[in-house]
């Protein structure tokens, strides 16, 4: 029995090791069978980046970058060795063809020429994207909100009650049994209100999202970007792994902890980096199938992933073993730099469901029958090191461009610095015949007929004190006339006209008058001419803000809102809500109303207009870029004061200040009246008298003329008496027409209110 267990334990033990063998055999075959699928993935997914990269070459906005960069710079073919642009990462010319080579200009400019470029563009580009910065991205505020959608069952359910009494019993279809019409409203309000708590903890997770990644910064550099060159990018939300260091008191001792979490952030790109499939996708990047990204990543960091989630450790390995291999997208080449950094790159598409799985992508929850899911793709050196399924599961790309002025077609737009292009280069080049022109006509010219004349230092080099020889026999008329002057006209005055007309075009052709971006100009001596100025201007930051909600604003946090959703902890974040995109309609109309918030300040004391004067001031101290919590009452001092027995309302004591006030000005009006006629009365007995004394006989012609200067003076405030008593009818009248609180008071009125 003894030998036939262990006869059957060996059999056991040689099954097992072969078992062993065979699967270690499936193993093999199922990776090598992966790897062929990687590398027939990669041929198909360098055909897409190819087509994409090939796509925006032609379209010919890279060549519009270049130039621009060039004039926000102020660099010109002319400068160029000498402002040092030669090492720039773009500042290379192209031959036509699509696939041609860049090569650096090293070209001399003429020695005699004027280099020097009156750069226009980089101020004009600046003061475009601060001040629609300083508007879209106010510190205190932010461009979006977040809102409750209407509940169809509870709206139509209170429509259909409406004007019910509170008592009487309403039941409807979709009701088991009837209830009192007021206690349904009440259920309704009730929901209404929940929803409306549960929009506002979604807004706030939102925006502490936002300001955790330094949103504003982001949006910033995207604005920059647009009014440089037409496109400004970001990307978000994405799913980052982040530390978070906390300390913690443990028996006495402070202790630090550091968790990890995983929290949506927004970056911005590289505009030079993205490469959407155009021209498919026409002007709108979302509607194309696929878009790319690239990067660089050094050879530790691409080390460093080995074994990290996702990653095809195989992969890497034989890049790292390959060295960095650039795909020169510029030039269309490969480049060998074993000392480098990799060029990595991202695609966002959709993919055969066999093979994402083979990139690594988890597939287990998706719905059987798809055929494609929606993945992204890391590839370095052509190989693809890593696939994820698309962490957002509508599979939307996160990447939005901004364009400061949309181009019909293209998903790129045009910035200011191309707006602005035919002034930059008039101004340039009449800048340049300007100084040319001041050189030459400066100093004279010389003409001379070495006939008769001989440098005694044996140069021809004419300074102060030269010295020459003349032959003995010559005639020194001849002599004389051997050296003529030149002179060159100077155009000084045409040219500048030109470059004052061009500057005039910049304005006109920008929207961005010079009065506007705080530079001196010859301002407008009426109010309503700096309004029309003004509006003109304000024409433009709608539009920009318009597209900015449009573009990015709606698109952006609605992502955020998915993530939200999908991802959210908090159940009473979640809800059906609605982005508010504010940009266009709140924020600029702010700025643009700022002066106007000032009256309505004076006016929403008033309660005849029904306005709460705590929301006035706030808004008018935000049209102001101030902060007004810093100024207020906190809630629970103002509550205290609002408590106090016997202190009456702000529109009553305004009303007192008001009625005190009119009783002081009554009483000096009346006191001025008496004085007055105190003053007519006195008037009319002098010029009696003297009347009287002028109609005698007895006095001298000095006399007279005396008595006549001196009625001439009593005349003369006679009707300066006549005056003021008009102005106080005037006065009277306008007092009549003021309403019972004045909007805008005298100074101690206002005093009195802020006390």
């Amino acid at each position: 029995m003894e030998a036939v267990a262990h006869m059957a334990g060996e059999v056991k033990e040689k099954k097992t090791a072969r078992q062993r063998a065979d699967e270690a055999e499936q193993q093999k075959h199922d990776e090598e069978t992966r790897i062929q699928r990687l590398d027939a993935l990669a041929v198909s997914l360098l055909a897409k980046r190819k087509s994409a990269i090939d796509g925006r070459a032609q379209s010919g906005i890279e060549q519009i970058w270049l130039e621009d960069e060039d004039a926000f710079d102020g660099i010109d073919d002319l400068n160029r060795n000498q402002e040092g642009a030669q090492g720039s990462r773009h500042r290379y010319t192209k031959s036509a063809s699509s696939a041609g080579t860049y090569t650096k200009d090293d070209g001399r400019p003429d020695p005699n020429a004027c280099i020097l470029l009156p750069n226009i563009t980089g101020p004009y580009v600046e003061a475009g994207a601060a001040a629609i910065a300083d508007i879209l991205l106010p510190l205190d505020d932010w461009p979006f909100g977040v809102g409750t959608t209407p509940i169809p069952e509870l709206t139509g359910l209170v429509e259909q009650i409406k004007g019910f009494p509170d008592d009487q019993m309403v039941q409807t279809p979709e009701m088991s049994a009837p209830h009192p019409a007021g206690h349904i409203r009440r259920r309704a309000d009730e929901e209404m209100e929940r929803a409306k708590k549960c929009a506002e903890k979604a807004e706030k997770r939102i925006r502490d999202w936002l300001t955790e990644c330094q949103w504003h910064g982001t949006s910033r550099r995207q604005i920059d970007d647009s009014a440089r060159v037409g496109s400004g990018i970001t990307k978000g939300p994405i799913p980052k792994l982040k530390k978070v260091y906390m300390w913690h008191e443990v028996d006495g001792v402070q202790q630090l902890e550091i968790k990890e979490e995983t929290k949506p952030i927004t970056e911005a790109v590289d505009y030079w980096n993205l490469f959407p499939d155009y021209p498919a996708c026409g002007e709108n990047i979302h509607k194309g199938s696929f878009i790319w990204e690239r990067g660089e990543i050094t050879k530790k960091t691409l080390a460093d992933l080995r074994g990290q989630e996702g990653y095809i450790d195989s992969q890497i390995e034989l890049c790292l073993r390959e060295g960095p291999k650039k795909f020169a997208v510029d030039a269309g080449k490969q480049v060998q730099d074993k000392d480098g950094a990799f060029e990595i790159w991202w695609m966002h598409g959709s993919l055969e469901r066999e093979d994402a799985e083979a990139a690594g992508c988890d597939c287990t929850g998706e719905k059987e029958g798809y055929i494609a899911v929606p993945a992204v793709i890391t590839v370095v050196n052509d190989r693809v090191i890593r696939g994820a399924l698309n962490h957002m599961d509508k599979g939307t790309f996160p990447y939005d461009i901004l364009t400061w002025r949309r181009r019909a077609g293209m998903p790129w737009g045009q910035g200011i610095a191309r707006q602005i292009r035919p002034a930059q280069q008039g101004i340039t080049g009449c800048f340049r015949a300007m100084m040319e022109n001041a050189g030459l006509s400066a100093k004279p010219m010389l003409a001379v007929l070495r006939k008769y004349l001989s440098p005694t230092d044996g140069t021809w080099d004419l300074f102060g004190g030269k010295v020459f020889e003349v032959d003995e026999d010559a005639d020194m008329r001849d002599v004389k006339a051997a050296i003529t002057s030149i002179m060159i006209d100077s155009r000084q005055a045409e040219l500048l006209a030109i470059i004052n007309f061009l500057l005039k075009l910049a304005e006109d052709i920008t929207g961005q008058p010079l009065l506007l971006q705080g530079q001196s100009t010859n301002a407008p001596d009426t109010v309503g001419g700096m309004t029309i100025i003004n509006n003109n201007a304000s024409v433009v930051k709608r539009r920009i803000a318009r597209q900015f909600d449009d573009q990015k604003i709606e698109p952006e946090v609605t992502r955020y809102y998915d993530y939200l959703m999908q991802y959210g902890e908090d159940e009473e974040e979640k809800g059906l809500y609605v982005i508010d995109a504010r940009a266009s309609s709140v924020l600029v109309e702010r700025d643009i109303q700022n002066k106007g918030m000032i009256q309505l300040l004076g006016a929403s004391v008033n309660p005849a207009y029904g306005a709460d004067p705590r929301k006035v001031y706030a808004e008018a101290a935000k049209a102001m870029k101030i902060d007004p919590t810093r100024l207020q009452y906190d809630e629970k001092t103002w509550t205290e004061m609002q408590s106090k027995p016997g202190a009456p309302a702000p529109q009553v004591q305004v009303a007192q200040i008001r009625a005190e006030a009119d009783a002081k000005v009554t009483a000096a009006e009346i006191a001025s009246k008496e004085r007055i006629a105190q003053l007519e009365s006195e008037t009319d007995r002098i010029v009696a008298a003297i009347n009287e004394r002028l109609n005698s006989a007895e006095l001298t012609s000095a006399e007279r003329q005396n008595l006549e200067k001196i009625k001439g003076t009593l005349g003369k405030t006679v009707i300066e008496v006549n005056a003021q008593k008009e102005l106080s009818r005037e006065n009277m009248a306008v007092k009549s027409l003021q309403p019972a609180v004045e909007p805008v008071g005298r100074a101690e009125d206002g005093q009195a209110f802020a006390q």
